[in-house]
C-alpha cells in the first residue's frame, strides 16, 4: 500500500492499547490524527521507499561478541538478513525516508510483516532481558548530506537549521552528524516501552531521555548509511564509564518516564537499491 500521507512513525504508538496488527492498521488508515494534523500543507518531495536496511547481531566475523540489538534472522555466515521494502506473500515491510511530510525521518514498520528485531538488555530491565519490536524512528536522516569532510559537509555543520546534535569525526578520522532514536516496545496491552537516544529538541518528543547519546550517522556516498550510537558521558545520577548510553522509558505518561539507563551498542546499515 502507497501511503503518501504517512504520519511520523514516532507517533504510530502513541496509542500503547494498540496491538501489533492494528497499530500497523492505523498507520496505514491515518488513525493518528494528532500526526496527521501536525504533516504540512506542502510536499518536500517522493517518500525513498526502496530501501534495504541490515540490523547486525555480531560485532565482527568471528561471531561471538553481540550488539543489543539483534536482527529475527541472520545468514549462515553470521550476516543479517536485511528487511527490504515490499510485499511478498502477503507480508508488507515498509522501510522510508520521510520526504513526502517534510521530516526527513528513517522509519521501519513491520507491522505487517512477521519479521521484527529484538533489543537485549544483558543487566535485565523492567521488560526482562529482552524485548521484541517491530519499527523505530530515527530523525531527520534524510536530509544528512554526504559525510566525506568536504566543503559541503562543512558548511552544512556550521549552518543547517535542524543540526541540533551537531557533527563530528571519529578516531578513524571519519565524519558523521549526529540524531536522535526513537523504537517502542509494547510487551502487552497495558504495558508501554520505549527506547530512546536522545532527543529533538525541534519535535521535542520524549525530552527525558536528555542526557543519553545521541546515534551517528554515517553517509559516505548516495546510496549508504551506517549507523550506530555515539558515545557519551554516563546520563545524569549514573556512575559510570563513557558509552552508547540509552534509555528506556515508561510511555505511558508524556513525556515517558526514565525506567532505566544502559549501554545500547548496535550497527545498522541502509542501503538504496
Amino acid at each position: 500500500m502507497n501511503r503518501p500521507l504517512l504520519p511520523r512513525l514516532k507517533y504510530i504508538y502513541a496509542n500503547p492499547s494498540l496491538g501489533r496488527g492494528l497499530a500497523a492498521l492505523a498507520l496505514c488508515a491515518g488513525f493518528a490524527a494528532s500526526a496527521l494534523a501536525q504533516k504540512p500543507s506542502s510536499s518536500c518531495g517522493t517518500d525513498v521507499t526502496n530501501l534495504s536496511i541490515s540490523v547486525y547481531k555480531f560485532t565482527d566475523a568471528t561471531n561471538t561478541t553481540t550488539y543489543n540489538m539483534w536482527p529475527d534472522q541472520t545468514n549462515p555466515d553470521g550476516s543479517p538478513v536485511p528487511y527490504i521494502s515490499g510485499k511478498s506473500k502477503g507480508q508488507s515491510i515498509d522501510g522510508r525516508f520521510q520526504i513526502d511530510n517534510c521530516t526527513y525521518d528513517l522509519t521501519l514498520n513491520l507491522g505487517f510483516s512477521k519479521r521484527y528485531f529484538t533489543w537485549k538488555f544483558p543487566g535485565g530491565s523492567v521488560v526482562g532481558t529482552s524485548a521484541n519490536t517491530d519499527g523505530f524512528n530515527i530523525d531527520r536522516v534524510g536530509n544528512v548530506p554526504i559525510t566525506d569532510g568536504g566543503t559541503n559537509y562543512l558548511n552544512w555543520c556550521s549552518s543547517a537549521s535542524d543540526n541540533y546534535g551537531g557533527c563530528g569525526v571519529d578516531s578513524g578520522g571519519v565524519y558523521f552528524v549526529r540524531r536522535s532514536f526513537g523504537s517502542a516496545i509494547d510487551p502487552s496491552n497495558s504495558q508501554s516501552y520505549g527506547v530512546r537516544f536522545n532527543y529533538s529538541p525541534i519535535d521535542n518528543v520524549q525530552p527525558t531521555a536528555a542526557g543519553t547519546a545521541y546515534v551517528r550517522i554515517y553517509h559516505p556516498d548516495a546510496n549508504t548509511w551506517t549507523i550506530i550510537p555515539d558515545q557519551a558521558p554516563p546520563p545524569p545520577g549514573v556512575t559510570g564509564t563513557n558509552g552508547e548510553w540509552s534509555v528506556l522509558l515508561d510511555r505511558s505518561s508524556n513525556p515517558g518516564a526514565v525506567v532505566s539507563y544502559q549501554k545500547m551498542p548496535f550497527k545498522m546499515v541502509v542501503k538504496r537499491l
